[in-house]
């Protein structure tokens, strides 16, 4: 029998309405994004009284969420102040990442120190509702049994690439597992009831927008910009857009799906049955295919099975000035210059990150893109947005992602999740 009562929608606003519930969040959030702080900073940025913070800072240290540091003096005259640290380490949260060949699992404290990681083979690819959710209850009911005992479990969030109806937990549209209708939610809740767990807040979310709230939140260099868009992937171009440090899923969880932004109506079929969008011209398998390196039925291979090793094939034969490498990569670039012209001109974000592959072939992309978007950049308040680039291919930037919204589960309803230690 499903039990769905105690079930917390991972992406619900808890607690609207309650007024104490919502401040003891700003508290969290504040010392999330800002680190130790003093009770007068904190109320400063909360917009709350000093006799109110003692009361809320209290909650919250008996739940174990905050701890006082060592006393600091601070600039000028005045008594030393204790600084407050968020804490949690007595809860504990699972971010999961499903993908074609594997589940990879991050289990951290609330806090955010890491208590383990791990990937376990999976053939999810295709694998329908039933076998493939099979499949994974196993391997989730593996990463449960390690939970540590005295530690509570408090959220799951799981990442997979497909998207999730506006309930927020049903998948829409997930094609690569072919889990479509499936009530992930309400399945993956069950198995951690199951497991012994009772007050856990599960969330389902697009792989993209994990990875771009990983990348935004904890990769880019301070301070965090207010509106981020994210480009990236392993095997095939996802996104994302971060705005204050939070997803932002549009009407119905499908905003940041910029690999199908149509950038050439008369373009090559995409995946998605449509033509022309930005993935069928820039995802790794076409690169791979366009550039002629290797014949379509490898291409595939390589994207599926090996794709950091098809994506070193692409940089080594970049650097090597292979025509067809180059051709392949000047089609892309200027194919993403398309997409990001208009991504620029609706939301005029303040940085533009690249990430994934497209991140370990900035060097080659970059140049097409800039000469792209230059007309665009060169106008007014979109001269503001900066293109950058991360450096490494990141194969645990989704599941470090869902590991992070897990954690923001927490601070957002820390009344119903938590209780007094």
């Amino acid at each position: 029998m499903s039990r769905t009562g105690p079930l917390h929608a991972g992406r619900r606003t808890v607690g609207s309405g309650d007024l104490r519930q919502g401040n003891l969040t700003q508290i969290l959030r504040h010392v999330r994004d800002h680190g130790p702080s003093s009770r007068h900073d904190i109320a400063h940025g909360c917009g709350l009284g000093i006799s109110t913070m003692t009361d809320l800072v209290g909650e919250l240290r008996a739940r174990g969420l905050v701890r006082e540091l060592e006393p600091v003096r601070r600039p000028g005259a005045g008594r030393p102040t204790k600084p407050i640290a968020l804490d949690g380490d007595a809860w504990c949260v699972l971010g999961v990442q499903l993908d074609m060949l594997e589940a990879s699992f991050v289990c951290t404290t609330v806090g955010g120190r890491e208590l383990w990681r791990e990937q376990v083979p999976l053939q999810l690819l295709h694998s329908g509702p039933e076998r493939g959710f099979t499949l994974f209850h196993e391997a989730l009911c593996g990463q449960l049994r390690r939970v540590p005992e005295g530690k509570g479990l408090v959220a799951v969030h799981i990442g997979l690439p497909g998207y999730v109806a506006g309930d927020g937990g049903t998948v829409s549209w997930c094609p690569t597992l072919g889990w479509d209708g499936l009530p992930l939610q309400t399945a993956v809740y069950d198995t951690v009831y199951g497991a012994g767990w009772e007050e856990v807040t599960v969330g389902i979310e697009h792989d993209g927008h994990l990875a771009a709230l990983q990348a935004v939140r904890a990769e880019l260099p301070a301070p965090m910009p207010g509106v981020a868009i994210y480009l990236g992937g392993l095997r095939e171009l996802n996104g994302g857009v971060v705005i204050d440090g939070e997803i932002f899923r549009g009407a119905d969880g499908g905003a940041g799906d910029l690999g199908h932004i149509r950038v050439q109506p008369d373009g090559p079929e995409c995946g998605c049955g449509r033509r022309g969008c930005l993935a069928s011209l820039l995802n790794p398998e076409q690169l791979l295919l366009r550039s002629g390196l290797v014949p379509a039925s490898e291409a595939a291979r390589l994207t599926t099975v090996e794709p950091v090793r098809g994506l070193q094939m692409l940089v080594e034969a970049a650097r090597a000035e292979h025509a067809g490498v180059l051709s392949a990569l000047e089609d892309g670039g200027r194919a993403l210059a398309v997409a990001l012209d208009g991504i620029l001109g609706t939301l005029n974000p303040h940085v533009v990150v690249l990430g994934g592959y497209l991140g370990l072939l900035r060097s080659s992309l970059l140049g097409t893109l800039r000469d792209g978007i230059d007309t665009r950049t060169a106008v007014g308040p979109f001269a503001a947005t900066r293109v950058t680039g991360l450096e490494a291919v990141s194969v645990d930037r989704v599941v470090l992602g869902a590991g992070l919204a897990a954690r923001d589960a927490v601070l957002q309803d820390p009344l119903n999740l938590t209780h007094v230690l």
